[in-house]
């Protein structure tokens, strides 16, 4: 079986894939998760001369900076980010944004291990096996 492996790093919030908002206009989704989907989409496509086929694996972590509010003691102890957004919300917006580009279709993907964790530094850390 021939294995490949593909990094990439997303070094903005992460943002997590809202409902899509229903009007009488058509369905559209919010303007900052546009771009957010929009600028992974740009990163992926250098990484990327075709898509994957069959079987996907994927390693995702999520990191947001530790708050300049906390203490001194909260830092040191801050680990797990374990408030909104939900991370199966986080992996949805990754799986769209690298649907067409990274592989056919997001249902290629049989597996996927992902955290959310504060650092100090925001971004998405993706790792795509094939």
């Amino acid at each position: 079986m021939n294995t490949s492996m593909i990094n990439i790093f997303y070094p903005v919030t992460p943002k997590s894939a809202p409902r899509p908002r229903v009007t009488k206009n058509g369905t559209y989704n919010s303007k900052d998760y546009t771009q957010w989907k929009n600028g992974l989409k740009l990163l992926a496509n250098t990484k990327f001369k075709k898509p994957l086929y069959g079987a996907i694996f994927m390693k995702i972590d999520f990191f947001y900076e530790i708050p300049k509010s906390w203490t001194i003691k909260k830092k040191a102890e801050a680990k797990w980010h374990t408030s909104r957004p939900d991370i199966d919300n986080l992996q949805k917006s990754v799986l769209d944004a690298l649907n067409g580009i990274a592989f056919n279709d997001d249902s290629q993907v049989c597996l996927i291990q992902a955290r959310k964790q504060y650092a100090q530094f925001d971004g998405v850390k993706i790792e795509i096996y094939q």
